[in-house]
């Protein structure tokens, strides 16, 4: 369903000369479409994008068309299906050649992808084709012209079933209407369930041996949509001006397909098939997109979307088309019950240059420090109210991920939130040992051996018991789920959480949002992470990988989780007096992976250790538990392969010395004094948690020494992007690696205070409430702030829904220059939640700055 952020397949960087936005008409005033410096084609407000961008399954790829700051078009290229989705086979890009001579653009591709054959993170399967092939656009007026050259015909086979096509956004669409020739229609905002019957060989089924192993094909996805209309000339939203597009085939009929018929995530697609014989402009395209003439892109206002603390600096940034620079000052107004408001500051912006595709403007106003509610306003444009107060950190900003996020993703539990149930008690068949030798399809493998007494197949108890769903996926990643109890362990430590709303219940497994319990949630969020990691290791004698459902058909269900398997305990045969016949074919009990992973394993022994403390006073013989297990998995021999797997030791033995104060911890800290600090960045912070406890001064003046020298790096670093911030925008958003160097910088700064600084930090924290890039003007924390991310990629996705709390990823990059974030669910590189930080990652940040910018905790 994703592929995940922290394998970071794809990273672009972007800082540099800047292309001015619409600045792509000929200086004899023509608007013609012509290639710009950035490699694309660009008329005015409309740029045509041409295999810039290689993800395919995240439906940026190929052909991608912006009009007027808007992508409405994507995936442009030949593929194997009407539809596909994320499992299908994508081409392999060989090469792409710019021609400005002749304002063309060549890619070359193939089929099949070796690289991705049943292997890698997310395998994919391809069948039995060998295909390559030419994509050439061209610009000629005001049209694009796009031609598809094979190097040899078509298998008979594959002729009528192989096609190009390009994917139409479709929330833009839902109502707009199409002529498509004679025909007309409107885009529907819900899937007609019209299909044919499948065109294309099954994908081979789940079998028990051989290379296919635990590739389980969508079952019951297999039909494909009935055409919408067939022709030759389409045009799309003619009533609109910044949406309206018409694409003609010169070659070959047009056909315009739902690809949600198949895939609740699919686009509306528009594909020509390819015929038998055929080679040289086996497609071949004509696109006229409309062009506003004179377009000029509306400013946006980036602000925190809940305001300021009176003694914190205050920026706001503005985002500007390279055409447009402002030529009248931002002024900012005071609202009162009158509805008059009074203006308290007017001044021209700062200049901050380019940036992306646009041009910046940065307006200070941190000298304005009186409680109230403010707005911004440029001429008679208007941003969003936000406030400036003392509290401002502290009112509906971390709550709801402790209220809502957190207990709606508590697996093996029934959740309700008074009229109503996010989702039932789940799991309880939890879970199968995974089969040997496999490559699973989000990410897992297990090796020759399952590394414990237990063998493939068989069932391993203890599993069935606490743990959050990560986060669309319902499944249990060791790292997720350590991870989340790292984060709040340290967050109840530094701020003495007691906020209590919600009923949690472990022996009704049961859980009831906004109803108090006379315990503070954040425990017992904590007391439900080591139910699942500390009994995992208990059950199994080590650490479990992740546990995952076997099948596509389960893996990729949304809404309520507790379906994807029938909650009855697989024996090994393959019935029971319980089991109707539909369960007798396959276990849908989910599987239990383990590895060999030395730097994981220290990650969740650092994790672990991190609750003793916590969870001493509130289920002493927890956290007993806990510390057995962690100093258990300490004592087991592991090679330190590289630098990051001493890292990670490094943080455990923090972690136990400080739940234990042992000596032999200790000992391991200060005897990697000079990798501490030649590894000052990735590690500094986590020995910052214990430096002061360590009586080791030299350790102490070294790292003080560190953190100012990072410290300062960070003071030159704010100047490389307009949000004070340095980072490079990628295919996947910046919130969740941003956020958590902010938690990393806050123990820096408890730690040496006098040398390392506050600012960036809180610049993070602004950047997440919607300071950031892109004209969303939004909150990425779902529910906090005037404007927040309303359809996410959560468990309720398909609702085109959010959950209060919950934090996405963030504005993402559509290369080269593009930032987006849509309001569509199903852009998971846009808008997933996450567990093991993220959303607790964010509730650190907000009670870390009510924390320091406020005289004591609040709490």
């Amino acid at each position: 369903m994703k592929a995940r952020l922290w394998v970071n397949f794809l990273l672009f960087g972007l800082a540099g000369s800047t292309l001015l936005l619409s600045g792509c008409g000929r200086e004899d005033g023509s608007r013609d479409f012509t290639l710009n410096e950035r490699g694309y084609f660009q008329n005015r407000g409309v740029g045509l994008m041409a295999f810039q961008d290689t993800a395919p399954e995240s439906r940026q790829s190929g052909l991608i068309l912006v009009s007027h700051d808007n992508r409405i078009a994507s995936n442009g290229d030949l593929r194997l299906e009407a539809t596909p989705g994320q499992w299908s086979p994508v081409p392999r890009l060989i090469s792409r050649t710019v021609n400005r001579d002749q304002q063309a653009i060549t890619a070359t591709l193939k089929y099949p992808d070796d690289r991705q054959h049943l292997k890698g993170f997310n395998p994919l399967h391809y069948p039995d084709i060998e295909l390559e092939y030419d994509i050439t656009v061209r610009a000629k007026g005001k049209d694009l012209w796009v031609t598809v050259d094979l190097k040899h015909p078509l298998p008979e086979k594959w002729a009528g079933k192989v096609g190009f096509q390009l994917e139409l956004y479709p929330a833009d669409l839902f109502g707009k209407s199409w002529i498509m020739d004679e025909h007309t229609g409107l885009f529907p905002r819900y899937p007609y369930g019209v299909t044919v019957p499948p065109s294309r060989e099954p994908t081979p089924k789940l079998v028990s041996t051989g290379e296919l192993k635990g590739l389980e094909p969508l079952a019951h996805h297999r039909a494909e949509p009935a055409p919408l209309a067939k022709g030759k000339k389409l045009t799309i939203a003619p009533e609109s001006e910044t949406l309206r597009l018409q694409i003609e085939s010169l070659k070959g009929e047009l056909q315009l397909l739902d690809g949600r018929v198949q895939h609740q995530n699919g686009w509306f697609t528009l594909r020509t098939p390819i015929a038998a014989g055929a080679t040289d402009k086996a497609v071949s395209w004509r696109i006229t997109p409309h062009v506003i003439e004179d377009w000029v892109r509306e400013p946006v206002f980036q602000h925190s979307m809940i305001g300021y603390h009176p003694d914190q600096p205050k920026l706001a940034v503005i985002e500007t088309d390279p055409r447009a620079p402002l030529e009248q000052p931002v002024r900012l107004l005071q609202l009162d019950a009158s509805g008059s408001p009074t203006e308290v500051l007017n001044k021209m912006p700062e200049e901050w240059g380019e940036f992306l595709r646009y041009r910046y403007y940065r307006f200070d106003f941190s000298s304005i420090k009186e409680a109230g509610l403010y707005q911004l306003a440029l001429g008679e444009q208007r941003s969003l109210p936000f406030r400036i107060a003392r509290n401002v950190y502290d009112q509906n900003v971390w709550q709801p991920t402790l209220d809502y996020f957190l207990p709606v993703q508590m697996g093996h539990m029934r959740v309700k939130e008074k009229y109503k149930l996010w989702h039932d008690d789940s799991h309880r068949d939890d879970a199968l040992m995974a089969p040997t030798d496999i490559n699973h399809f989000d990410g897992y493998t297990q090796g020759e051996t399952t590394l414990t007494d237990f063998a493939p197949g068989e069932h391993v108890p203890g599993l069935n018991r606490g743990g959050w769903y990560d986060a669309g996926d319902a499944d249990f990643r060791v790292e997720s789920q350590s991870g989340e109890i790292f984060i709040l362990s340290a967050a109840y430590e530094e701020f003495g959480i007691q906020h209590d709303n919600t009923l949690i219940d472990q022996q009704l497994r049961l859980t009831e949002l906004r109803e108090p319990d006379g315990l503070p949630d954040i425990l017992q969020q904590i007391e439900h992470g080591l139910l699942s990691v500390v009994g995992g290791y208990e059950s199994l004698g080590r650490l479990y990988r992740g546990i995952i459902v076997p099948t596509l058909t389960q893996y990729v269900m949304g809404g309520d989780f507790s379906g994807q398997t029938d909650n009855l305990i697989y024996d090994g045969t393959l019935s029971t007096g319980e089991r109707t016949a539909t369960h007798s074919a396959l276990p849908d009990d989910r599987w239990v992976f383990t590895e060999n992973n030395p730097a994981r394993e220290f990650d969740a022994i650092a994790n672990l250790a991190a609750a003793v403390k916590p969870m001493r006073a509130y289920d002493p013989a927890l956290a007993e538990r806990t510390l057995s297990a962690a100093e258990s998995l300490w004592a087991t021999e592991r090679p330190l392969a590289d630098s990051h797997v001493r890292n990670e030791r490094i943080r455990a033995a923090v972690e136990l010395f400080r739940a234990t104060g042992n000596a032999q911890y200790k000992e391991v800290i200060l005897s990697e004094q000079d990798h501490i600090l030649e590894n000052f960045r990735q590690v500094g912070w986590a020995v910052a948690r214990a430096v002061h406890e360590l009586n080791a001064p030299e350790l102490t003046q070294a790292m003080r020494k560190e953190a100012a020298e990072y410290d300062r790096a960070l003071q030159q670093k704010m100047a490389a992007t307009p949000y004070g911030l340095d980072f490079e925008m990628q295919l996947w958003g910046r919130g969740w690696s941003l956020q958590q160097e902010g938690v990393a910088q806050y123990f820096l700064h408890k730690a040496f205070p006098e040398v390392f600084g506050r600012d960036y930090l809180l610049n993070i924290l602004n950047y997440v409430l919607g300071t950031n890039p892109g004209s969303n003007a939004q909150s990425y924390a779902t529910g906090v702030g005037a404007n927040s991310k309303e359809a996410a990629y959560g468990q309720n996705r398909m609702d085109y829904s959010a959950i209060p709390g919950g934090v996405i990823v963030g504005t993402a990059l559509v290369q080269p220059d593009f930032p987006e974030l849509k309001e569509f669910p199903y852009l998971w590189q846009q808008s997933e939640y996450v567990l093991g930080g993220g959303a607790s990652n964010f509730m650190f940040l907000a009670l870390a700055a009510d924390h320091l910018l406020n005289a004591a905790p609040r709490h």
